[in-house]
Parts: C-alpha cells; structure tokens; sequence
C-alpha cells in the first residue's frame, strides 16, 4: 500500500545496510526512534479527540445553563464516537492461528526438548503449541490491540516438517524459532522485531477498503502511514535480518552448527518437493475422489521419505546454493546463512529425503499416530469444501473438453476453441496435453497473452529458460499480465542469483505500478476540466444505442463523448447528457431530467464505463462541455 517503490525501497535499505546498519547500538537507536514517530502518529488521533472533548468540558466553567448542557452533550459525544471510531480501526482482532493442540502429557520428549531450548536461551514461553498441515515451524504472536500489542505466543509445528527432519535438525529448527524470544536477542531487538510483524498486518489493512464510519478516519493517517511504514519497515528489515542470523547462532550453540545447517538444506529441498510435487499429486486425487483420501499424511510421509527424484536434484540443489537475497523476506538467503555459520554441508541425496528416525517419530513417540490421525480429520474438514469444488469443477471440465472434441475437430480447430481445450487442460493441471495446444495457438497468433503467458510459465517450472521469451512476450501483448510474469519471472532469477535482472524487474514492477495508479485515478472521476474526444463507437454499438434512444418518447436530445484517457490504454470511459423532450413554453424540469438519466444508466451498454448525467444541478458545467454539436447523437 505504500508509495514507496521496489526499487526505491531496496535502496533504501542497501543504505541503511551500508551506514547506520554496520553499528549495531546506533540501527537500534534510529529504528527506536523511527516506532516512537510511529507512535506519535497512530496516537494523534486519540490525542485530538481527548483535546477536543477538553475544550467542550472546559466551556462548562464559562457557559450559561443551556449552554452547559449543550456543551456537555457535544463532549459526551465527541469522546465516545472519536474514542470509538479509534477502537474500530485499531483495535482489531487478527484471527487466530490453527490446527491440533499438542499436550504436554501427549507429547513428554518434545516438551522436555522445548523447556530445555527455552530454559538455556532463556526466552519468553509459548502459550500454546499447535501442529499444523503445513512443512514449516514458525511462532505466531497474535497482537490483540493492533499496533499498540499485546500478543499471545504459539509456537506451530507442521507435521511434515516433523517427519522429514532429524530429532537434532529439528531440535536447531526450535532454538532458532525460541531464539526470537529470547533475552539473548536483547529486549529492545526482540521488542523492535515483534513490533513490525504487528504493524506490518496493521498497515495491510490501510490499503484495502473499509467500512463507511471508517473512511473519514483512514483518509486522515493514510498518507502520514505510506510516509512513515517504508522508512520505519526499512530500518526494522535490516534489524530483522541481523536478527535472523543471531538466531541462526543461538540454534547452532545449542543445537550444533552441522545441524542447524543440514536443516537449511534439508528444508529447502524438500519444501520445494512439497510445493511443486507431493500437495498437487494430492490434489490431483480430486478429479475422480469426491472427498479427501483419509490417509493423506501419510502419503505426504512417504513421499519425503523417497526424496527429491534424482532426475531433478542436480538442478534444485545448485539453484538452492545460486539463490540471491532479496528484500521481500527478512530472512537471508541460504548462501548467506551457511556462510555466517561456517559450514559446508552435504548438499547430495543423503540429505534430500526425510531422515530416519525422524523428529515425529522421536518428540511425539506413541502419541504420533493419534495426533495424526487428529490432523487429518482436522485438514478433511478444513479442505473439504475446496476438495468437492475442485472435484465438480473437474468434472465439468471433463464435460467440456468432451463437448469441444465433439463440436470441432482438432485439423478444423478455431484459436478459440484451441484456447477452451488448453485452459480446460491447465485446470485439470494435465500440462503434458496443453503444451502442445498452446504451441498450435502460437503459431496462428503469436501475441495471444494468456497463451504466452501459461507456455512460459510450464517452460520456467521445468527449468527451461525459453520460458522467460514467452512471459516477455505476455506483458507486451496484455499489461495485465506484467504482475504474475513478474513474479514467475522473479522467483526464476532468484533461483539462479541474477541479481542485475532483479533490479531491472524491480523497476518494470514500479512502472507499471504507477502506471495502473495513474489509470485508476483517471478512470475515478470525469471533471468539467478533463479533455474530451468524440466517442468514437463502432457502428454496431451505435446502433444499439439510438435504438434504445428510439424506444424512450420523452428523450429530446443527447450528447455522447468520451473523456481522453492518457495512462489507460484499451479502456474508455463515456460522458452521455440527456434531457428530456418539451415545448417551447415550458420550463426546464431538473428532477424529470434526472430521472430520465437515471433510467438510461440502467439500460446503456457501451464498451466501457458509462456516466450519464442531466444537463442541470451539479453536472450543469460539465454538461456544458458536453452538449456541443459535434458530440451529437439524438435526434
């Protein structure tokens, strides 16, 4: 939501990085100094409210009777609404995270290994440690006041994590989650970490709308927010980056530095294999099961325990190692982490499979096939719904595909029809079938985006760099398609650490952001300043237009033209003026005028937004404008 762009924020932070952040005491102070404006500003609001109740309260001591009671009704009333009003935008409840409760009688050797990480890092404990679908262990520290904190602290535990780490790796994967809420972080660092993850969801919700009674107040301290969240999210970014690698420390004193690092490697790995291979064949089960297959975690088990297929190792481990830092994750790249531990581990195939015995097996003990068996009833019933409509869903794909083969012929095929077939096929994730479709699209028209744009993206996931010609091609042909191409575009330079393309990808991001922040703000209003060309609609349109115009007796004239739009290519926004029929002697009637219009708005249908305005009341400069001979069109 902020002004500030990717590239203006990536130097941002690669100057404080290569200043204030190389003294440790001196980024603390600044980034200290950055969450007390912050403060200041959030706090304003409640400032003004309580100063301007004061002065009502204040007019008591001075005012007649009956000013005393209006005086003390309207500083009643500007405190509770002011304070309210603040409540509501502030003090929002973020939902809670969840999964299956892990007790310590269940779970004795995993509690013990957490009391002990805790007891020698000596760190703040968790109220609650939850086990999760997810490969991934995190805390999650719910604010309960927004930016002002608060938080409950709870540790989530993914049990694929668990069965595909060693009792030790996971054992560093812990000391660096409790590291974060460790003394040994420092307070004020723990503080400074803690308070941008808070603010971070706070500000989110700044730029997305909100209810009616709470706009007035967001237009207030929205722009003093996109002025202070990316200098103060800067300072605080380069902090939790350091802090990541005092946590990575802090694991390896406790844990043993060969550990934390066959982590790293081992999770990089076989996330990747989760992400891009084991969930979707998952998945996959929904096109001819209805509901989710009742043994799912344990398929996900078996398939870490046979690893990375060899085919793909060689390429996802050098790309793991290539992989470039970036400023979209306060966490270091691995690269960087296993350089500041001083390891070189094993980056082969004994370490891209799930290690035997594993963490699951020996923190969980006899409770493992219990709290299993808890997690997949928890995830049927939390994926459920999204299961049965990706099942009905493929099931009319089926039928859509069947219906296409029926209606035309492959050697007969329209782009259109080919385009049906392909985008059924995607959705049905059977790639190995669209590939070919999508080639026979691009050979009839080679600037088809979405074509472009999916063959690119199929090529990048199986590591072919043709891909990025077609992703290119995409965003020259559709505008649309420059955010998703960027982000596939991203993650393969990040993979393969061209740090130069990053940058250049950074600033097409912040172009087309502006550009598509210039057009919205075009396309929101239409003044009696802004230019205005004829409305040039085809024939077909037209017609269908005057015969609307035909069918309403009380129309006497009407004025068509469409404002000139400079950052908004292939959009049109129209300015229709009508007014109503009547005879000489007769007074202009504004409120029939209006009706009129309003009852045109409903009916006009014109390739693009449509404002249809009275010539009289607020509209009457701009109609003005409008009504000129050469914008015309009835009689």
């Amino acid at each position: 939501m902020s002004r500030i762009g990717h590239v203006e924020f990536d130097r941002l932070v690669r100057r404080i990085e290569t200043g204030v952040g190389r003294r440790p005491a001196a980024l603390r102070r600044r980034t200290v100094a950055w969450a007390l404006i912050g403060y200041t500003g959030l706090l304003a609001w409640f400032l003004f409210v309580l100063l301007l109740a004061a002065g009502f309260f204040s007019a008591l001591l001075w005012a007649d009777p009956v000013g005393k009671i209006l005086c003390g009704i309207a500083g009643t009333v500007v405190l509770v609404l002011g304070s309210w009003l603040s409540l509501r935008l502030f003090l929002v409840r973020v939902g809670d995270p969840s999964g299956v409760a892990i007790r310590r009688p269940a779970a004795p050797e995993l509690f013990a290994v957490l009391d002990d990480i805790r007891a020698r890092l000596h760190a703040a404990p968790f109220h609650e440690v939850l086990l999760t679908p997810e490969f991934n262990a995190s805390v999650a520290q719910t604010p309960r006041m927004g930016p002002l904190g608060c938080h409950r602290n709870r540790l989530l535990l993914g049990l694929p994590l668990l069965d595909a780490l060693s009792p030790e790796e996971m054992r560093a994967v812990l000391a660096h989650e409790f590291a974060h809420l460790s003394r040994e972080h420092g307070r004020l660092s723990h503080w400074l970490y803690r308070l941008r993850r808070s603010w971070e969801i706070q500000f989110r919700r700044f730029g997305t709308s909100q209810s009616q009674d709470q706009r007035a107040l967001r237009r207030l301290i929205v722009r003093y927010v996109e002025w202070f969240w990316p200098r103060f999210n800067a300072h605080a970014f380069v902090l939790s980056r350091a802090n990541e690698y005092e946590a990575d420390a802090a694991a390896a004193r406790i844990a043993g530095a060969a550990h934390v690092a066959s982590s790293l490697v081992r999770l990089r790995l076989l996330a990747r294999l989760m992400e891009e291979t084991l969930w979707p064949e998952l998945w996959q089960l929904a096109k001819s099961q209805p509901a989710p297959p009742g043994d799912a975690f344990l398929r996900l088990r078996d398939g870490l325990r046979q690893g990375v297929p060899a085919g793909k190792l060689p390429r996802w481990s050098d790309e793991a190692f290539r992989e470039s830092p970036n400023n979209n994750d306060t966490h270091p790249c691995l690269r960087e982490r296993l350089h500041a531990l001083v390891v070189s581990p094993n980056s082969g195939a004994a370490i891209a499979h799930a290690a035997a015995p594993s963490a699951a097996e020996a923190l969980l003990g006899a409770s493992l096939e219990p709290l299993r068996a808890e997690l997949q009833a928890f995830w049927t019933k939390e994926s459920g719904p999204q299961w049965r409509d990706h099942h009905a869903r493929a099931a009319a794909l089926g039928q859509r595909l069947s219906a296409l083969d029926h209606a035309a012929p492959a050697a007969a095929a329209t782009i259109e029809t080919l385009w049906d077939k392909a985008n059924a096929l995607l959705h049905l994730d059977n790639n190995a079938s669209a590939e070919p479709l999508l080639r026979e699209i691009l050979a009839q028209r080679a600037d088809h985006a979405p074509a472009n744009y999916q063959l690119g993206r199929l090529l990048l996931e199986a590591g072919n760099a043709s891909g990025e010609a077609f992703l290119e091609q995409a965003m020259a042909s559709d505008e649309e398609c420059v955010p998703a191409a960027c982000e596939l575009l991203r993650r393969r330079y990040t993979q393969l650490g061209h740090t130069d393309r990053l940058c250049d990808l950074d600033k097409r991001l912040d172009r087309h952001e502006k550009t598509r922040a210039a057009s919205a703000s075009e396309r929101a209003e239409v003044t009696a300043k802004d230019r205005f060309v004829p409305h040039g609609l085809s024939q077909t349109d037209l017609h269908s237009l005057l015969q609307i115009f035909s069918e309403l007796p009380a129309l006497g004239r009407a004025h068509l033209a469409q404002k000139e739009l400079k950052h908004s290519p292939g959009h049109h926004l129209y300015v229709l003026c009508v007014r109503r029929r009547r005879c000489w002697y007769q007074f202009s009637d504004t409120e029939a005028d209006r009706e009129l219009a309003k009852q045109l708005s409903q009916r006009v249908q014109l390739p693009g937004r449509t404002l249809v305005i009275p010539p009289a009341g607020g509209f009457r400069t701009l109609a003005r404008k409008i009504a000129r001979p050469e914008h015309a069109v009835w009689p």
